[in-house]
């Protein structure tokens, strides 16, 4: 019963603070009461280690005949580091805040503990139904909020197709469920039937924007850097966590090295961008594609250990770079403790990533390590670049003591990671891939101050695709939406037109001749 227990005190919270910005905005502790809170949580998802697997049933839902299931929670140890990573994300969020100019935005953070209480209802989601209403939630709210941020028609209707695209993920996630239905089974995450694992990774690399490789969004900076964060994070972890459960029977068809190949080519174009992007919050998209790209590709060596140990890695060592928003020399010293815990070394977070199966497909590992190269060096570099903003000394003394604690606990949690409470802690891990790659990112950190197509580009929007066949497709679907949504604007002018009834009157003449003629 702890599941509704972290999620009530994650949305009660929310709640508590909304209200008192509303009824009482002059309240001096509001950002207390939020952490605090947020720390409840925190402990709540230790204590799950005391039960598990546990799980949470609502009532079922009536008629039987029509949900053969209901909205299920359950909790695993393999999926466990999630949700300490996404509840460690919202107490962080909330110290670091004390630095930020949106601090007295009561509302952000009432927002960000919620999006974080979806993403533990995501995680702990035991069937398709409960994880597709997840999905839709957080779906609808990423399309309000970031709707709301641009100004232009251009970004819009970007936003919208990437709206459409998790959209087709959610879609996958029902086929899956129908495919399995028809052999007679019901679909539960913990007994997932070999016919219906491809459809969830596919669904999951739709969502993730790495299958097919695609990233619409026209800016990242347009969202702030504690909410924006937190929305980017809460809804990458919700797609990568339906990885663990795969099992290895749906892998082994043809079709899976395709996918491999894929993936890799994602993730190295992934940590390449990121490596070129300007600053952490533009390249904040391509972190999440290089990542998930490592996750997927985990899944499909069959190794979920992996997969969560990528996802987690995506969460807390990006949350702790997107978060740190002011300069102190020691802070971003601290912050190379997240490429250790990125380099899949003994006992780090990642160390478990390559305990795949690789023998089959061994030429493909160099060019995965090489994206992970990327990736790392790409994190050293935006931890130690200099940056314009404000030092932590011009902060107020109470903000200088908290705001540390803030990234220190994102630090910490990696570090606790790599040692205890889940199947990938204390692991050697496959060292010499390791160590490949750790040496590969010393090369590439020798190399940028020598070779000026390493520097940073000064763009903030990268075009969705690298290949002239993906450019084909999204200016078809571009061109598919346009004419829909040309069509359907034709259609209500004609109906809320002068001559409205009369094609209304028409339309009903003929669905009941239709219907009178299947039923003489």
């Amino acid at each position: 019963m702890l599941i509704p227990v972290t999620t009530l005190l994650l949305f009660l919270t929310a709640l508590a603070i909304a209200i008192l910005q509303i009824v009482r905005p002059e309240f001096r502790f509001t950002w207390l009461t939020a952490v605090a809170g947020a720390l409840l949580a925190w402990i709540s998802v230790l204590f799950w280690q005391t039960n598990m697997p546990s799980s949470f049933n609502f009532l079922l839902w009536k008629p039987v005949s029509i949900f053969s299931e209901s909205p299920s929670f359950a909790t695993e140890t393999i999926s466990w580091p999630y949700a300490l990573s996404l509840v460690t994300l919202a107490v962080s969020i909330l110290l670091t805040a004390s630095v930020n100019e949106t601090f007295t935005s009561a509302f952000a953070w009432a927002g960000s503990l919620t999006l974080c209480g979806l993403g533990l209802l995501a995680i702990t989601a035991a069937n398709p139904l409960t994880l597709a209403l997840v999905w839709a939630a957080l779906d609808l709210t990423e399309l309000i909020i970031t709707l709301r941020s641009v100004n232009d028609s251009v970004s819009s209707e970007r936003i919208v197709i990437s709206f459409s695209t998790r959209a087709a993920g959610i879609g996958l996630l029902i086929w899956a469920n129908v495919v399995t239905s028809g052999s007679g089974k019901n679909l539960d995450f913990m007994t997932i039937p070999p016919q219906a694992g491809l459809y969830l990774l596919i669904a999951s690399g739709l969502r993730l924007g790495v299958l097919p490789l695609h990233l619409p969004y026209s800016s990242e900076s347009t969202l702030r850097r504690g909410f924006g964060t937190t929305l980017r994070l809460v809804s990458a972890a919700s797609s990568l966590v339906i990885l663990v459960y795969i099992p290895a029977l749906s892998l082994a068809v043809p079709l899976t090295l395709l996918l491999l190949i894929l993936v890799t080519v994602a993730g190295i174009y992934g940590g390449w961008m990121w490596l070129r992007a300007p600053d952490e919050l533009i390249g904040r998209p391509f972190w999440i594609i290089g990542l998930a790209s490592l996750s997927i590709a985990a899944a499909l060596l069959g190794n979920p250990v992996g997969t969560v140990a990528w996802g987690t890695a995506l969460i807390l060592i990006g949350g702790a770079l997107f978060l740190a928003s002011v300069q102190q020399t020691w802070i971003s010293r601290a912050l190379l403790i997240g490429a250790f815990s990125l380099s899949a070394l003994p006992f780090s977070l990642t160390a478990s990533g390559w305990q795949g199966n690789i023998v089959g497909v061994w030429y493909i590992l160099p060019f995965l390590l090489s994206a992970q190269a990327l990736l790392m060096t790409g994190f050293i570099r935006s931890a130690l670049r200099p940056s314009t903003r404000a030092s932590l000394a011009s902060q107020p003394i109470w903000a200088r003591g908290i705001y540390p604690i803030g990234i220190g606990f994102l630090l910490l949690v990696q570090i606790l990671l790599g040692l205890w409470g889940w199947q990938g802690a204390l692991t050697i891990g496959k060292w010499a891939a390791s160590i490949f790659a750790s040496l590969l990112t010393l090369g590439l950190l020798w190399a940028i101050p020598r070779f000026p197509s390493l520097n940073p580009i000064p763009a903030h929007w990268v075009r969705p695709s690298i290949t002239p066949w993906l450019d084909r497709l999204y200016e078809n679907l571009r061109f598919i939406y346009n004419w829909l949504a040309g069509f359907c604007l034709t259609l209500s002018d004609i109906l809320e037109g002068d001559s409205g009834i009369i094609w209304t009157l028409l339309f009903l003449v003929l669905f009941i001749s239709l219907m009178t003629q299947r039923n003489p």
